[in-house]
């Protein structure tokens, strides 16, 4: 597999990075953190209407523009380096799922701004992949939810729903809209500002199939791929702060930059996130081209990334100095977000335990 972008790729990763380095750069994500909604409602409409980013990997016939997920990953990157408070990924994982599923009821909407929202995990569960207690029911006029989720990113806004949940035979996945009667949400503070989540109460919530088992496996794993996707944006751009802060900074007489020891720590952190950046690319290929190996490779590019972020964020940490800790810089946003993705949907313990059967441990 070709991990290189295509000139379709540049161009599209020119265009997202140019308008969010105009319109979401540190003032602005603030902003959102702060707003309501937690996001730019008017970005969120450029970005959805003037650009159709959600809809890249929908089908044409659906309103999209016939991409795949490795366009996706390419803004995903940008959306992670920008530290953008917006339920882009949240929507995009919804779409490509429903768009596998041949579910096309609520891809329109997904296209034209609407939120989605993947809801898996329940309170009290620390397991992953976790278990699964919320139960569904076949009604006279359809299925019925109940049970709870916790903490499901951008569920508080989301349009459409997917839940996973026990049907009559294993576990499944359902979609449901965001204003069905029986669905109650309750906004929960994340260490990530920049991120909101909601806990879900279904209480006979009508809902629609999309598919079995193998449809809430896919859902994890392309969920997966976006968070390992977006944390290699936020590590690069934290990464190249730092770097910038290196080459300016004067300590002791001389630029922090011209002493070896530091230069070398840098050079490790340049190689571990082109390492994840390669890992991310070809995870976001094989959702598209062969989805069969994503039980491993998904589970590997969560893994690997998180984990890249994470370091570059304690190292930036160290190598800024005091500005670091400082609330108008955006290190210790690179620091939650690194905490927020290494501890959701799998940690690393939880991860390679997933991945020692592969390794033939």
């Amino acid at each position: 597999m070709d991990l290189s972008l295509s000139e379709e790729q540049r161009d599209l990763r020119d265009a997202v990075r140019s308008m969010l380095a105009k319109a979401a750069g540190s003032e602005a994500v603030r902003a959102a953190m702060a707003a309501p909604s937690g996001r730019d409602d008017a970005l969120w409409r450029q970005l959805t209407g003037e650009l159709g980013l959600t809809g890249l990997a929908v089908p044409e016939e659906l309103g999209g523009a016939g991409a795949t997920f490795a366009e996706v990953a390419v803004v995903l990157e940008e959306v992670g380096a920008a530290l953008l408070a917006a339920p882009y990924t949240s929507t995009v994982v919804v779409a490509e799922v429903l768009a596998r599923f041949g579910d096309a009821a609520f891809l329109p909407a997904l296209v034209d701004g609407a939120v989605g929202a993947l809801a898996l995990a329940e309170p009290g569960d620390r397991s992953w992949p976790p278990r699964i207690g919320c139960a569904a029911a076949r009604g006279a006029e359809g299925w019925l939810l109940t049970g709870s989720k916790a903490a499901v990113p951008d569920g508080g806004a989301a349009d459409v729903l997917l839940v996973a949940a026990v049907d009559d035979r294993d576990d499944a996945l359902f979609a449901v809209a965001g204003d069905a009667p029986g669905l109650a949400r309750v906004d929960v503070p994340l260490m990530d500002q920049t991120r909101r989540a909601a806990d879900l109460a279904l209480d006979g919530v009508p809902a629609v199939r999309v598919g079995g088992a193998d449809a809430a496996a896919f859902a994890r794993d392309v969920a997966a791929v976006a968070a390992a996707c977006e944390a290699v944006g936020t590590g690069r751009r934290a990464l190249e702060r730092t770097v910038d802060h290196l080459r300016t900074r004067v300590q002791f007489g001389r630029v922090l930059g011209s002493f070896q020891a530091l230069r070398h720590r840098a050079a490790d952190l340049f190689t571990a996130v082109e390492a994840a950046a390669s890992t991310a690319r070809y995870a976001a290929g094989v959702v598209a081209t062969a989805p069969e190996e994503l039980p491993v490779v998904a589970p590997l590019a969560k893994l690997v990334c998180a984990q890249a972020l994470s370091d570059v964020a304690a190292e930036a940490l160290q190598l800024h100095g005091g500005i670091a800790i400082t609330w108008e810089h955006d290190a210790h946003l690179w620091f939650k977000r690194a905490a927020h993705v290494q501890h959701t949907g799998g940690s690393p313990e939880q991860l390679r335990r997933l991945l020692a059967p592969a390794a033939g441990l």
